[in-house]
């Protein structure tokens, strides 16, 4: 049994918030700034007059477990999101894009989210569970992976409990170090997060500035978005060990690294928090009742530090008697929790090889799990609502379920190659009745369906252009094939346009070598006369490279179009992830064009106010491969940052044009 007084408790979780809010507001200003600075230190860094997503979620988190204690699951969480934060940016955005797809957590985090899926946008909001959790990593770590998986998977998830752990034990440890090397348990040895972790700490030992460690943090984790967690984390981190618990300290050192400042000083700021507990902070910098600002929507008592601190204590005193017995707040007050009880049935649903998308002409499987939790056994009469033409092979089904157990059962879910609209979003509905026939159990899960293009391609050409006329005249005059490659528009001197001549292809970004008419006929008509492949593409998630498609390599030209179909006249915003040269076009009318390569990400390009009309809408994607690799995306969105997506447009198949 650990015990700790609820005075020092209350304190040391005041403390947090105030290091939360304080140093998250020193941060906030200068997120995306990737490259070291030397801002020194002004007053008006720590007027906590912005809001931050560091500390918006965990107030929702709170409002949340307020309601369900510590039985809450990742989809109260995510409901609770959707419902109460207005913004979305990156990894938030895919999360809420799947939760109005019916795609619920753990694959809300994962599926269509390549970019964003490291991102920092869980590790951020650990402190709630350390603080929750006292003295307890394990329990910490696992509240902290019900939040991560809303829209992270993999490494992001485990910096998360790596931090919640540490947190824990920050109610009885005061030592950085020895708080790391207490909560790297929580992490698998081969972590690559543990790596970085272990790598920071050796770092740390070796070289005393901050600088010299982030050159070499950056050698080996750098990555262009701003979010990226190796890199930050190993800042956060690498600012607690060198800012011998000074707080401004530590956080100037965290801000002047750059990168994602708002999140780095923030978690650094809080974990400094928990060490010295609020009332050392206030005595020591001169500060006086912090306040909040929140930028989501929620009804807590005031936007008082103090209180949302002892709200939490609250909660954690009731966790204490429940979950968390083997430890003991002593002196503290009573509280009394009503918890919305727990339903008697459970549900779930899984994906095959965990891709929640079928694509056209093909079928995926689907594991549901349900589960009976009342001291009966029963007798369930199940049926699946299939919708959009997907097709169920098990639509009805009875399951018998012993008290306290729970079942599983597989289906398969078929997308027929004739359907003639193809939905991104299809939510079946699943239902149970009991022996009685009263309706036990009405829940949702959702499949995606791959986004159906006809692709037309590869185009290419050799360099220099070398026509049937012009081989001709060659072979009559008896001339030499090489006594063409002067004519070469390939830079450089005559072995290198020689050599390009028999070892690469060639193309542009502006020959056109199809037109849109044959763009859209239908992929059944006779095309064997023509020296272009046509086939379909299917598309499961948001990005894809034209190698998925075809095995040909080198520089070419692909053609991908789509019918787009709108239930009415909209203005939307497109966001285009590119690698090489594209044009798109909308309805014959060119919307963008890059002639060169890029980095992808998922939002290279954004594009406003492009209409579309009610009913159909073609979609021509010209990409122009210029190396090995050409990976792109196109999503449609509400607005060009930080918004939702449309999961409401379909498409024609492209059987049917």
């Amino acid at each position: 049994m650990r015990t700790i007084s609820y005075e020092t408790y209350l304190n040391k979780v005041y403390g947090c918030f105030i290091g939360k809010a304080v140093s998250g507001n020193i941060g906030a200003p200068h997120e995306g700034v990737k490259m070291p600075m030397e801002l020194p230190f002004m007053p008006e860094m720590i007027d906590c007059s912005l809001p931050n997503d560091d500390l918006d979620l965990q107030v929702l988190w709170l409002d949340v477990l307020e309601k369900k204690g510590a039985d809450f699951t990742p989809y109260d969480l995510l409901e609770r999101f959707v419902s109460c934060c207005p913004y979305s940016p990156g990894e938030y955005a895919v999360m809420r894009k799947n939760y109005n797809r019916g795609i619920y957590p753990p694959y809300s985090g994962k599926f269509c989210n390549d970019y964003y899926i490291e991102g920092m946008g869980c590790p951020i909001r650990s402190e709630i569970w350390g603080c929750l959790a006292v003295g307890n990593p394990e329990l910490a770590s696992d509240f902290a992976s019900r939040d991560g998986q809303l829209d992270h998977f993999g490494e992001s998830i485990w910096a998360e409990r790596f931090l919640a752990a540490l947190e824990s034990e920050a109610f009885f440890e005061n030592d950085v170090r020895k708080l790391i090397n207490k909560a790297l348990p929580v992490l698998p040895e081969k972590s690559a997060f543990r790596e970085l972790v272990t790598f920071t700490c050796e770092l740390c030992d070796k070289y005393k500035d901050i600088k010299v460690v982030l050159t070499k943090l950056l050698f080996r984790y750098g990555h262009p978005d701003c979010t990226n967690m190796y890199q930050n984390m190993g800042i956060t981190l690498a600012a607690l060990l060198l800012g011998e618990n000074d707080i401004i300290k530590t956080s100037l050192l965290a801000l002047n690294c750059g990168f994602d400042t708002d999140c780095t000083c923030a978690t650094a700021g809080a974990i400094i928090g928990l060490l010295r507990g609020a009332q050392e902070l206030t005595e020591a910098y001169g500060l006086t009742e912090i306040t909040y600002v929140l930028g989501v929507q929620s009804n807590r008592r005031s936007n008082k530090i103090f209180d949302l601190a002892e709200d939490i204590a609250k909660l954690a005193i009731e966790f204490s008697k429940k979950v968390n017995p083997e430890i003991r707040i002593t002196g503290a007050p009573d509280v009394e929790f009503c918890f919305e009880a727990e339903p008697d049935y459970t549900f779930r649903a899984d994906y095959e090889n965990g891709i929640p998308s079928v694509s056209l002409g093909e079928s995926t499987g689907v594991t549901l799990t349900v589960g009976n939790r009342t001291d009966k056994n029963c007798s369930l009469k199940c049926h699946i609502d299939a919708v959009n033409g997907l097709v169920c092979d098990l639509p009805d089904f009875t399951l018998v379920l012993n008290a306290h157990t729970q079942e599983r059962v597989s289906l398969n879910v078929t997308l027929p190659i004739d359907t003639r609209e193809i939905h991104d979003c299809n939510i079946f509905t699943f239902t149970a009745l009991n022996e009685d026939g009263e309706e036990v159990l009405n829940k949702s899960f959702g499949i995606a369906a791959a986004t159906p293009w006809k692709l037309c391609g590869p185009f290419w050409r050799t360099e220099p252009i070398c026509t049937t006329e012009l081989i001709l005249e060659h072979f009559s005059e008896r001339r030499p094939y090489y006594a063409a490659i002067p004519q070469s528009r390939i830079e450089g001197n005559g072995s290198d346009k020689l050599r390009h001549f028999h070892l690469n292809f060639a193309t542009d970004t502006e020959t056109e070598f199809i037109g849109e008419e044959a763009l859209f006929e239908p992929l059944t008509a006779d095309w064997s006369d023509r020296h272009y492949e046509q086939t379909l593409a299917n598309v499961p998630e948001d990005s894809f490279r034209l190698n998925d498609f075809f095995g040909f390599q080198g520089p070419c030209v692909a053609y991908m179009s789509r019918i787009l179909l709108s239930d009415d006249d909209k203005e939307v915003c497109i966001h285009i992830g590119h690698t090489c040269p594209f044009a798109l076009y909308v309805n014959g009318e060119l919307a963008a064009k890059r002639n060169y390569c890029d980095n992808w990400t998922a939002e290279n390009v954004h594009l406003e106010n492009v209409k579309l009309q009610k009913g159909e809408n073609r979609i021509t994607l010209r990409v122009t491969r210029i190396n090995a690799d050409a990976k792109l995306n196109v999503t449609f969105t509400k607005a060009t940052q930080s918004t939702e997506h449309h999961t409401t447009l379909s498409s024609l198949n492209p059987y049917k044009w």
